[in-house]
């Protein structure tokens, strides 16, 4: 066995090493990626989990719609990404519609066991039906509606 052939072989050695460190440095940054991908998943169904509310009176006496929400869950809510749909239809929340029905102002968190009124500056009501329904959907997915 002469020197060539220790080359060769060395020079095969020293290929193989460097695939392999590649193919691992490929499956480790996947595995990072995937594991990431799992606790985002993770995190938004416990929030799923740990987020209720309950649509507890619906005033539409007035001639205006008020819808008032209780935040029955674990979980503090921001009201950036509420929605509000009426007879299935997306209701325009405007500027500062959801409120503290105490004060009027202005709400941007929804606190534990906080009670809250909606005032959708819009709500497309479906005239060819008596009998209306809301529907409020939070920033991940959890729903309440109720028929008035």
């Amino acid at each position: 066995m002469g020197f060539s052939t220790v080359a060769v072989q060395l020079l095969f050695f020293i290929a193989i090493m460097g695939i392999s460190a590649g193919v691992i440095g490929v499956f480790s940054d996947y595995i990072d990626q995937t594991t990431g991908a799992m606790g985002d998943k993770q995190n938004f169904v416990t929030s799923q989990l740990r987020t209720s509310i309950k649509i507890s009176n619906i005033d539409n006496s007035s001639g205006h719609l008020y819808i008032y929400a209780k935040n029955i869950g674990d979980e503090t809510l921001n009201t950036d990404c509420i929605e509000l749909f009426v007879d299935n239809g997306w209701a325009n929340l405007g500027a500062a519609v959801i409120v503290d029905p105490s004060d009027e102002s202005a709400k941007d968190i929804w606190d534990l066991e906080e009670t809250v009124k909606l005032k959708p500056a819009t709500a497309p009501y479906d005239t060819t039906v008596t009998t209306h329904s809301v529907k409020i959907v939070t920033c991940n997915g959890v729903a309440d509606s109720e028929n008035f």
